[in-house]
C-alpha cells in the first residue's frame, strides 16, 4: 500500500532509497552515450540524452529545474500545491508541463501508466511511488524508468542530483549544484546545533496519532546531520524495527524529546497541538525549538531537494538560534 507521510490521506511515505553502483550514490557510465544506473530493481541503461522526461516524485521535478531541464510531466501535490499543483519553489516548471493527478495513488490505486505512455517519454524518473517490481516492469515497457535508488526511506537530493547529472551528461554541474546547497546548509549550522537533537513530525487529528521520521538513514533526516544535529537515539532504536518511520498515540506524547521539533498539524491548529496533553511540556516548546509549519514547509522537509532544502531552512532559522543559543 502506498502511504505518504505529509499528505492528509496518507500516514508516512515508505520509500526505496539510494543504491548505485558507487558508494557516493553516483551511476555507472560506459559512453559518452550511454548511462546505467543501478537501483533497487536492478539497473536502467538510458541512450544518449534524453528530452521529454516524466518526474513521479518532486524531488525529481526539483532536480531537473536545478539543472534548468523541464519535465513534460510531473506527479502533482493536487490541493496541497497551487492551481498547477506546484509547491512555491517549484514555479519555474513550464506552463505547458502535464500534472500527474495524484488522487488515485493515495488511496492504493495505480499509476497513470497509459497517461504516461500517451506523452511518449524517453526517460521516466521514478520515486517511492514505484513501489514494487511488478510498477517497475509495467514503466518500463513505456521508458527508460529509474526506480528507487535504495531501499530504505526517502531518496538522499544529493544521490538523486549525482545521477541526474550522469544521464544529462552534466556531473560538473551536478557538483556544482550540491556544492552551492551543502554551502548554504553550512551556514545555517550554528556552532551551538552540534549535539542537539531534531525530529520531524506530524499530527494526524482524524487519527489520532503521530507520525515521526526516525531514521537517521531516510533522506529526510539528512538535513539535521547536515546542521550537525542527530535523531534522538530513542527514537532510532525503536525505529529499527518499523523502517525508520514511527507511528504513535497521544498519549506517548513524551517520545518526542527533541530540541528542534518540525511539525505539521494535519487536520487542526497550533493550539490543537498544545492543548494535547504534555505537549506544551516537550522540549521543543520550552526551549523554543519547536516549528509549527503548512503542508508545503513539511513536505519540502519530508521529501527534501536542493530547492526545497532553500525554502524550508529559512521557515526554521528563529528556532535554530533558540536551540543555538544564537
Amino acid at each position: 500500500m502506498r502511504i505518504r507521510f505529509a499528505l492528509a490521506a496518507a500516514a508516512a511515505a515508505t520509500a526505496l532509497v539510494a543504491g548505485c553502483s558507487s558508494d557516493d550514490g553516483t551511476t555507472e557510465s560506459t559512453s559518452g552515450e550511454s548511462v546505467t544506473v543501478e537501483h533497487v530493481f536492478g539497473s536502467t541503461t538510458i541512450d544518449g540524452t534524453p528530452e521529454r522526461i516524466v518526474a513521479t516524485s518532486g524531488q525529481w521535478v526539483d532536480a531537473l529545474i536545478e539543472f534548468g531541464v523541464q519535465p513534460v510531466a510531473y506527479l502533482s501535490a493536487g490541493s496541497m500545491g497551487d492551481e498547477r499543483g506546484l509547491f512555491p519553489w517549484q514555479q519555474n516548471v513550464a506552463a505547458d508541463a502535464i500534472a500527474l493527478d495524484d488522487t488515485a495513488l493515495l488511496t492504493g490505486g495505480d499509476l497513470p501508466v497509459e497517461e504516461i505512455a500517451s506523452l511518449q517519454p524517453d526517460l521516466v524518473l521514478g520515486s517511492w511511488l514505484v513501489d514494487s517490481e511488478t510498477d517497475f516492469d509495467t514503466l518500463s515497457a513505456v521508458a527508460p524508468t529509474v526506480a528507487p535508488l535504495s531501499e530504505t526511506g526517502v531518496d538522499r537530493w544529493d544521490d538523486q542530483v549525482r545521477v541526474l547529472g550522469e544521464i544529462l551528461g552534466r556531473s560538473d554541474d551536478a557538483e556544482t549544484i550540491i556544492a552551492d546547497r551543502e554551502a548554504e546548509i553550512a551556514a545555517a549550522a550554528l556552532p551551538g546545533l552540534a549535539g542537539r537533537t531534531g525530529v520531524l513530525s506530524q499530527y494526524m487529528f482524524g487519527q489520532g496519532q503521530f507520525v515521526v521520521v526516525a531514521d537517521p538513514n531516510d533522506g529526510a533526516a539528512a538535513l539535521f546531520e547536515q546542521l550537525g544535529m542527530t535523531l534522538p537515539p530513542s527514537l532510532v532504536e525503536e525505529a529499527g524495527i518499523s523502517q525508520g518511520r514511527l507511528m504513535f498515540s497521544p498519549e506517548r506524547v513524551d517520545a518526542l524529546v527533541a530540541d528542534l521539533l518540525i511539525i505539521l498539524p494535519n487536520g487542526g491548529t497550533e493550539q490543537d497541538l498544545l492543548a494535547l496533553p504534555g505537549f506544551s511540556g516537550l522540549p521543543a516548546v520550552t526551549g523554543g525549538g519547536l516549528a509549527v509549519v503548512d503542508y508545503p514547509t513539511v513536505a519540502a522537509f519530508n521529501t527534501p531537494s536542493s530547492l526545497s532544502i532553500g525554502y524550508a531552512l529559512d521557515t526554521i532559522r528563529p528556532q535554530l538560534e533558540a536551540i543555538a543559543g544564537a
